[in-house]
């Protein structure tokens, strides 16, 4: 059997390390994620923000969005630019609110069943901070309007609770309406989902997300208030 010399045996031991470290990085970026956006969130979209400890939320404000990869742009309903990314079903945007000149950063999750609707949290360079959700600007494929029997349960909280008579009416993208105790109702449809938000007597901000039927007459969905707790809601339409 052949010895290696000291120049051939460094040698033949970098080439098998080099070789090694190939297999090892190779290795690593096959395991790593897809980051595709799983959906084309291209369009307007009904956006609503609340602010922390300020009873009630803005909108719905038309944004308009455009993709190309992982990056988005676009513009906000004052005209401001949007810039962001969209990984997956992770969406992070930014962009100057004209009212303060602070930069909001809103960073949230694409609804993974349709990409219909989307929500998050948001924070400005001037200590403000929130919640946001938005509703993606395409014809309706139900109409909303007229009187709804609704019923929730709440995270933790054993039984569901009535609600009560919810009243709506639906004009385009936009919803309007009363609840069970005559609070206003504000929100947006967009396909067969929608959202909408009202101020309670304690001046607790109730809002509520649902795909609602194809024959449109009922919808079920989830539900979060400014109390930070959380639940889930059904209707059916009377």
């Amino acid at each position: 059997m052949q010895r290696f010399g000291k120049s051939k045996w460094l040698k033949v031991h970098m080439l098998s390390f080099v070789a090694v470290l190939v297999m090892f990085l190779g290795g690593c970026g096959g395991s790593g994620g897809d980051n595709t956006p799983t959906w084309n969130i291209a369009g307007g979209w009904s956006m609503f923000y609340a602010t922390k400890g300020t009873p009630g939320e803005q909108g719905p404000n038309l944004f308009t969005f455009t993709t190309s990869g992982n990056t988005i742009g676009g513009a906000t309903f004052q005209g401001q630019a949007i810039s962001g990314t969209l990984n997956g079903l992770d969406i992070q945007f930014h962009f100057v609110d004209t009212s303060d000149g602070a930069t909001n950063t809103s960073t949230g999750t694409v609804a993974a069943a349709d990409g219909s609707t989307m929500s998050g949290l948001w924070t400005k360079t001037n200590g403000q901070s929130g919640t946001w959700h938005g509703v993606i600007q395409q014809s309706p494929r139900v109409n909303v309007t007229g009187n709804w029997n609704i019923s929730q349960t709440t995270s933790g909280v054993a039984g569901e609770l009535v609600l009560g008579l919810f009243t709506f009416a639906q004009s385009g993208y936009s919803i309007s309406g009363t609840t069970s105790d005559d609070k206003a109702i504000k929100g947006a449809i967009g396909l067969s989902d929608i959202s909408f938000f009202w101020v309670g007597s304690d001046n607790v901000t109730h809002t509520f997300t649902a795909t609602v039927t194809s024959d449109g007459k009922s919808m079920s969905g989830t539900w979060y208030d400014t109390n930070g707790k959380t639940g889930t809601w059904r209707a059916t339409k009377s």
